[in-house]
């Protein structure tokens, strides 16, 4: 006789739950966790706007505050795009291939957004605070690290796209995220001599740079050691939302210290600037043939600021 016929479909999943029935147990709870995550950036982009509007009216909206603000941006459009692709896959267990690609590039967002915060923080021994432009020497490591950040983060596109997503859990479980850390603990040895240089010639900004030392060294730690402990402590399951959760939090912490740091209110003893953008011009001058960049010491000097410089005050427009 004839054979029968026959047109199937095998459906598996992981109970009926919209948050688990489409994803694996390594995936459980990367959704949610992203949520939560994108409403508390979210709330911190519009705080940082608010700021923002009162900084330009004291004409105090400089350039590494801005960057800051692209930085909380890149986040939340980031994670809105994760979350939505995320969310499709969810629904139907297919998802979407427009938002797969979507939700590829909130990846390289997020990445974009770690070198712009990296670059914040390299900036702030001294620019904008007690400098009114990089130096000449300054913008060539500059060049030089944001080029080789670059170089690394299409090495990771590249393996993202070849290897087998099976081996490569998370994105530090890589040659190119072995390389990301290298370059996070190389930014922070640069971090440091550029505090340490900037303190010795206006020691009156320690109430802005020790803390800001202090708590972002912990954070360029903080992912070499989750890696360490990802890879040797956490099982293979659970490594992969563990490692996201983690890498939520310590990157909405950093940008939550650091927006305390810049809040202008006159209650923060932290604030660090006191030229105004429209005093930057004034304040560099040409001394030997050569640009002076360096800013007048503070009014807030612990020591008397020098007689022949201007005061400027910081809260009053």
């Amino acid at each position: 006789g004839k054979g029968i016929d026959l047109k199937y479909s095998v459906k598996l999943t992981n109970g009926h739950s919209f948050w688990t029935e489409h994803f694996s147990a390594d995936e459980f709870g990367i959704l949610e966790t992203n949520l939560f995550f994108l409403i508390l950036f979210a709330l911190m982009l519009v705080l940082s706007i608010d700021f923002a509007v009162i900084l330009q009216k004291r004409q105090m909206l400089h350039t590494t505050y801005k960057m800051f603000m692209v930085c909380v941006a890149l986040e939340v459009f980031g994670l809105l795009m994760l979350c939505v692709a995320i969310g499709t896959y969810a629904s139907d267990g297919i998802g979407n291939n427009g938002l797969k690609l979507i939700g590829n590039m909130s990846i390289k967002l997020d990445f974009i957004a770690e070198l712009l915060f990296l670059l914040l923080l390299l900036l702030l021994g001294g620019f904008t605070i007690t400098r009114g432009h990089l130096s000449h020497m300054g913008t060539i490591k500059m060049s030089v690290f944001v080029t080789v950040f670059v170089i690394d983060i299409i090495l990771f596109v590249y393996e993202y796209v070849l290897f087998d997503p099976g081996l490569v859990l998370y994105v530090y479980e890589s040659p190119a995220g072995y390389g990301l850390i290298g370059l996070r603990l190389t930014a922070w040895m640069w971090f440091t001599y550029g505090i340490i240089f900037t303190l010795k010639r206006y020691p009156e900004k320690n109430k802005f740079y020790y803390p800001l030392y202090g708590i972002y060294t912990i954070w360029f730690f903080a992912v070499p050691i989750m890696v360490l402990v990802a890879t040797f402590a956490i099982p293979r399951f659970m490594r992969r939302k563990v490692v996201n959760g983690l890498q939520r939090c310590i990157d909405f912490v950093a940008y939550s210290f650091f927006l305390a740091l810049m809040r202008p209110q006159a209650a923060n003893k932290n604030f660090p600037y006191h030229v105004r953008t429209s005093q930057i011009g004034a304040v560099i001058s040409v001394s030997g043939g050569k640009t002076v960049a360096n800013f007048p010491h503070s009014v807030y000097a612990e020591a008397p600021a020098p007689t022949n410089h201007a005061v400027f005050d910081i809260f009053t427009v």
